[in-house]
C-alpha cells in the first residue's frame, strides 16, 4: 500500500530536491509550497525544474497578511484525505494541521521538519516554545538536521513525538555527476585564473553580515604572509560585496582573491571542482547546505561551530570545526588544512541513500505503530 502524504514546505530549494524526489517515489505525495522562492535566496527556477520529478502547487496567501495563517490548508486536507502530513517548523500552519487532526482525522500522522541548530533550539523565543510544546504532544515524528539537536530534544523534550536525525544532504551520485559534467568549464577557469600549482580556498554563499566573510578575508591575509601560492575564490553576491572588496583591494589586483559573483547550475559546479579547502565562516547559520556540497566536491571543509552542518565534519578527517568568529582558531585550522596533502574525492562520510532508506522505513513504521510514545 502506498501511503497518501501531503508535504507543506516554505519553498523549493536545490538542496531539498533529492529529498522530495525520493519521498515522491516512496509514497503518493502531494506537494504544497508557501512561497515561490526562499525568502532570503533566489534560484534559477528553470535549472531547478530540470531536477524536479514531482508536480506541486502553491498555498494561497495568509489571512489578514499573517504569512502562516493559511486557512486554505484545511480545505486541501479535507480534499486530499492524507494518511500523513509534513509541515515545516513550529508555526501557525502546524497548528492548523493539528486542528484538522482533532476535528476530521484523529489517526492522521504528522511529521515536522525542523532546521534548527543547537543554539536556536535552546534559545527559542516564548512564542516558539509554546507552539513547540503543544505540537510535540501530538505529532508523530520530528526530523532534525543536527545530531546534537536530536540529543538535546531527547534529553529536554520528552513528549509523544519521536525524533529522527537526517541532515540536509543531497544525492551523492547525482551531485558527483553534475560535478563531472562541469569539468571542461573548470579546466578553462583554471587557465583563466592561473590556478595551476596553487592551493584554492573557496567560499560559496551570500555576502551579508551574518555570513562573516570579513573573518575569512582577515584569516586569508594572515596566512598569505606564510603561503604565497594561495588563491581565495569568493562565489556569491550581497550587500557587503563592495565593502569586502575594498578590504582586500591589493590582493584582488594581484589575483590572489577573486570575487566571481553568484553562480548556479553548471557554473557553480565548476567552481566547486576548483576548490581544495572550503570555509564557512558564518556567525549565524541554521544548517549550511554548502558544507555538504563542498564535501561532495572533494574539498576539505573548515566550518563555523554555529552551523548545523558542523555535524558533517569529522575532525582532521574531512575537515575541522572552528570557534565561531574566532580569527585565531580559524587561522590555526587553516594552517593545519594547508599542511595536508589531499586528493579530490567525495569526503562525505555517509550517503544520502542510507539516510533516505532509514527514513522511509521509519515513516512506514509510524503508519503501522500503535500509540507508543517511545523516543528513538
Amino acid at each position: 500500500m502506498r501511503y497518501k502524504v501531503v508535504i507543506i514546505h516554505p519553498a523549493i530549494a536545490p538542496y531539498r530536491i533529492d529529498f522530495f524526489n525520493s519521498l515522491n517515489e516512496a509514497f503518493d505525495v502531494s506537494f504544497y509550497f508557501e512561497h515561490r522562492a526562499p525568502l532570503e535566496q533566489s534560484f534559477d527556477q528553470e535549472e531547478l525544474n530540470k531536477r524536479i520529478h514531482f508536480s506541486y502547487s502553491f498555498l494561497a496567501s495568509g489571512l489578514f497578511g499573517i504569512k502562516n495563517l493559511r486557512v486554505g490548508i484545511l480545505k486541501i486536507l479535507k480534499r486530499e484525505k492524507p494518511d500523513m502530513v509534513f509541515v515545516s517548523e513550529y508555526t501557525i500552519l502546524g497548528l492548523l494541521v493539528l486542528l484538522y487532526k482533532f476535528f476530521f482525522n484523529w489517526k492522521l500522522k504528522i511529521v515536522i521538519t525542523c532546521d534548527d541548530n543547537l543554539e536556536m533550539a535552546e534559545s527559542a523565543n516564548f512564542a516558539k516554545r509554546c507552539v513547540r510544546f503543544l505540537l510535540l504532544h501530538y505529532v508523530d515524528l520530528v526530523l532534525l538536521v543536527n545530531d546534537q539537536v536530536k540529543h538535546w530534544y531527547e534529553k529536554s523534550l520528552l513528549f509523544k513525538a519521536q525524533y529522527f536525525y537526517f541532515p540536509i544532504v543531497q544525492s551523492d551520485e547525482q551531485f558527483r555527476e553534475r560535478l563531472q559534467a562541469a569539468m571542461s568549464l573548470s579546466s578553462r577557469l583554471r587557465v583563466q585564473y592561473k590556478l595551476e600549482g596553487k592551493k584554492v580556498l573557496l567560499y560559496v554563499g551570500r555576502l551579508v553580515r551574518v555570513k562573516n566573510v570579513t573573518l575569512l578575508l582577515n584569516a586569508f591575509k594572515n596566512i598569505f604572509e606564510e603561503r604565497k601560492n594561495l588563491v581565495l575564490i569568493i562565489v556569491g553576491d550581497g550587500d557587503e560585496r563592495q565593502s569586502l572588496q575594498r578590504l582586500v583591494k591589493p590582493l584582488i589586483e594581484d589575483g590572489h582573491i577573486i570575487f566571481v559573483g553568484k553562480k548556479e547550475g553548471n557554473e557553480l559546479m565548476a567552481y566547486y571542482n576548483l576548490g581544495d579547502i572550503f570555509v564557512l565562516p558564518s556567525q549565524y547559520e541554521p544548517f549550511g547546505t554548502v558544507v555538504n556540497e563542498a564535501l561532495l566536491s572533494g574539498c576539505y571543509v573548515l566550518c563555523s561551530s554555529v552551523a548545523g552542518a558542523s555535524c558533517l565534519i569529522q575532525e582532521n578527517t574531512n575537515g575541522n570545526v572552528f570557534v565561531s568568529n574566532d580569527l585565531n582558531d580559524l587561522v590555526i585550522k587553516l594552517r593545519y588544512s594547508l599542511s595536508k596533502s589531499e586528493k579530490k574525492g567525495n569526503k562525505m562520510l555517509f550517503t544520502f541513500d542510507s539516510f533516505m532508506k532509514s527514513f522511509v522505513k521509519r515513516l512506514g513504521a509510524i503508519e503501522q505503530k500503535t500509540n507508543q510514545s517511545k523516543i528513538v
